[in-house]
């Protein structure tokens, strides 16, 4: 198992410090046209990603003491790097997303509390569980991003670039919470316990704080919006049908993150990509 693991650590993990400029999210008061709902799940998720990301760093680096292989070291020193970027251009977004009445401080407080109490509630073993759970949801979001790009066309610039940079980097570290886990804990029973908690809680807590989102905006449903919401989440095309496959597989015996190999898109964005990182 060993061997078999090491054998997945090849793609480069890159770390890109990104030039963003989001006034024209501020300008136009949105990111999908004429659709809160939608808007209001992308800056849900903005919300959630600092206080998350900071939650993934924490549980992967409380096992670097057990880590003696030197290239996972730096994997994890790179994903470390990674992740505190995506918090930091969230953070750059959210605070245009407070301007506009989408309330992401009031999703991070959220967030945070919930983790603070699972700091208080979980072991070590059972927290890194849940990174890995989560950064194997990510990582299928992330696919969903890059093989259905048309889905975030009206977006505003800076937020389609951060959107495809985030999906990009989620990829390339995909696998390294994973190799942690399998080599500090191993427990595959309790991976997929938290698969199962993480399945049925990470979207119904989204969908909870994006309906409060909209309450406090003073949202009324509209018809057109939640026809396109649909078509987005369940449609053909759609988040669910792209992203279900590539998720449950974690319920394998023997999954590893690197079974669904998209090293193609990683690098056929990251080309698109070269002109906002410096």
């Amino acid at each position: 198992m060993q061997d078999r693991l090491s054998s997945y650590l090849r793609l480069p993990i890159i770390p890109r410090r990104m030039k963003l400029d989001f006034s024209e999210v501020l300008e136009r008061g949105d990111v999908f046209p004429d659709n809160q709902v939608l808007t209001a799940l992308i800056a849900t998720l903005s919300g959630v990603f600092p206080p998350g990301e900071r939650e993934f760093i924490r549980s992967v680096r409380l096992f670097m003491a057990e880590i003696h292989d030197p290239e996972l070291l730096e994997q994890v020193e790179l994903f470390s790097k990674q992740e505190g970027q995506h918090a930091l251009q969230h953070r750059h977004l959210n605070e245009i997303f407070e301007r506009l009445g989408y309330g992401t401080d009031k999703v991070a407080a959220y967030v945070e509390k919930q983790i603070q109490e699972m700091m208080t509630q979980r072991s070590p073993a059972e927290r890194l569980a849940v990174t890995v759970v989560l950064e194997h949801y990510t990582a299928s979001l992330a696919h969903f991003a890059l093989t259905r790009p048309e889905f975030f066309d009206s977006l505003p610039a800076a937020a389609r670039e951060l959107l495809f940079w985030h999906a990009i980097e989620e990829i390339e570290h995909k696998a390294v919470a994973f190799e942690v886990y399998q080599r500090c804990v191993g427990d595959r029973s309790l991976l997929r316990k938290a698969m199962l908690i993480e399945l049925v809680m990470f979207p119904v807590t989204v969908i909870g704080l994006q309906r409060q989102m909209l309450r406090d905006r003073g949202w009324r449903p509209n018809l057109d919006e939640l026809l396109e919401t649909g078509k987005f989440l369940f449609g053909r095309r759609g988040v669910f049908p792209t992203v279900l496959p590539q998720y449950l597989a974690i319920f394998r015996p023997d999954f590893h993150p690197w079974d669904f190999d998209d090293s193609e898109l990683v690098a056929k964005w990251s080309a698109q990509l070269n002109s906002v990182v410096h």
